[in-house]
């Protein structure tokens, strides 16, 4: 995570695992460094935490229990997949759940033994060397999973059409890619630590279930594309 972003109150503490009268008692004995905004305090974590102890970051790396039969760890090994991880927690999960939400992760991080797992059991509808999900993390002979970089995850919200989602972060949030399969499925997003796309794909499904990339936009134009779903 960035260390001049900041959390508010809520995020904090959930991150912290610790109450709001034991915040303000951190804060008021300078044990957080923080900032104050009118009425409202924001946070920068202390040293040795990370936004990845966040209820949500926490399910991007643990979204496989009860879909796959994996007894592994799903930590990041690479530092870089960790700052992308903090960073898609930041810029994208955590500014969505406090707007629209809570975002239900359908398929989050995917470290290089969780990777060959998947590829095994049901690699279907996967593309490792591109999407995204295993970040910066390297395979048996040190190459880089996805040429990409990044950080990516699927996933949806109860009660909200997808599009909406989509417009959201297409006209507020400092994305690099979006994958959106229809407005009753999870959409996939990416961030970049460097050189963020803004890259809105649509994509489409044939009679017999294949999938198809139909129109695509960048920067202000996907916002305009967005806005048509």
């Amino acid at each position: 995570m960035d260390p001049m972003q900041k959390l508010n109150s809520r995020d904090t503490a959930q991150t912290l695992n610790i109450s709001d009268c034991e915040l303000m008692h951190l804060r008021e004995q300078g044990g957080i460094a923080y900032e104050k905004r009118g009425r409202a305090f924001f946070y920068s974590l202390p040293a040795g935490h990370s936004v990845l102890a966040h209820p949500i970051g926490r399910d991007l790396l643990n979204w496989y229990i009860g879909r796959h039969d994996f007894l592994q760890s799903n930590e990041p090994i690479n530092d870089s997949s960790t700052l992308a991880l903090e960073e898609l927690v930041s810029e994208i999960l955590l500014p969505i759940n406090r707007t629209l939400g809570k975002p239900i992760i359908t398929y989050g991080f995917t470290s290089f033994p969780l990777k060959k797992f998947i590829q095994k059991a049901s690699p279907s509808g996967t593309a490792p060397t591109l999407d995204q999900h295993s970040s910066h993390e390297t395979n048996s002979v040190g190459k880089q999973i996805c040429s990409r970089g990044g950080a990516a995850c699927d996933f949806y919200m109860e009660g909200v059409p997808t599009s909406n989602i989509v417009r959201f972060i297409t006209q507020k949030l400092n994305y690099d890619r979006i994958y959106y399969y229809g407005n009753n499925r999870p959409l996939h997003v990416s961030i970049h630590l460097t050189d963020p796309l803004k890259h809105l794909q649509i994509m489409g499904e044939s009679e017999n279930g294949r999938r198809y990339p139909g129109k695509k936009a960048f920067g202000d134009r996907a916002v305009i594309l967005a806005e048509g779903l």
